[in-house]
């Protein structure tokens, strides 16, 4: 326990010290949903409001993005790093385990996820005058579900990848098209049929749907929250059985 808290600080200490990791966290996402947030602030609703004009998809898409940057950025760059300074190799010589050093690094990215999540939930209620997320529970499953998935991502990434730098050039690829299908730039009514039911099964969709429903009161969808709940537990054995230490 003692050798797990030492990683963990460590562990913490280099998390921090990345100023582009913490922007692309938590800066960039606050900044789109003040930016965005405060200049429709005043604007009459819509009579007939789309994906892109409910009121909960700005903090949604804000929160999801934070989420997604650790999930496919952070996580698999991080330990695809470790594997190619042969970190993860020489401590799987020593009586510390590197099994430790990666639940360390799950929990520091964990962390600055719940973080993140607290932040712009604050920052949406107290400076653009939203309410709180009126389902918590809800809320809290959506959420839940949704770290576990990109997690579970970024973990097959991590196996997958043999450098830092081949990690990080995976993140984009799969992160972009993600943000499309979950409606970031067109929103998904404006989509044909079949691939607007991508993206709300996809796993930056059903996020961003459940919590967005969670925030205004509604149940999350079951179908998204189950699909979430599947590809978590899908993905992590396919890591578990792929990931090497060297």
């Amino acid at each position: 326990m003692k050798e797990f808290a030492s990683l963990l600080r460590v562990e913490a200490k280099l998390f921090l010290r990345e100023p582009a990791t913490l922007a692309f966290t938590l800066i960039l996402p606050l900044g789109l949903m003040l930016i965005f947030g405060l200049g429709f602030q005043d604007s009459p609703a819509p009579a007939n409001p789309g994906q892109h004009d409910q009121p909960t998809f700005l903090p949604a898409l804000s929160l999801m993005i934070a989420v997604g940057m650790l999930g496919f950025f952070g996580l698999p760059s991080v330990l695809g790093t470790y594997r190619e300074k042969g970190i993860l190799r020489r401590l799987s010589t020593t009586p510390v385990h590197p099994g430790r050093l990666l639940a360390a690094q799950l929990v520091v990215q964990l962390a600055a996820a719940v973080v993140a999540v607290l932040v712009i939930t604050l920052v949406a209620h107290f400076v653009i005058g939203m309410p709180l997320p009126q389902n918590v529970l809800g809320f809290v499953a959506a959420v839940v579900l949704g770290l576990a998935s990109l997690f579970a991502i970024g973990m097959v990434v991590a196996a997958l990848s043999p450098t830092g730098r081949i990690a990080g050039s995976i993140g984009p690829v799969l992160f972009f098209p993600m943000l499309f299908l979950a409606g970031a730039w067109l929103p998904r009514t404006n989509m044909p049929d079949w691939l607007a039911t991508i993206g709300a099964y996809s796993p930056l969709g059903a996020l961003t749907d459940t919590v967005g429903a969670a925030w205004a009161g509604a149940s999350p969808h079951l179908g998204q929250l189950g699909m979430m709940a599947a590809l978590t537990v899908a993905l992590g054995v396919i890591a578990a059985r792929i990931f090497r230490w060297e």
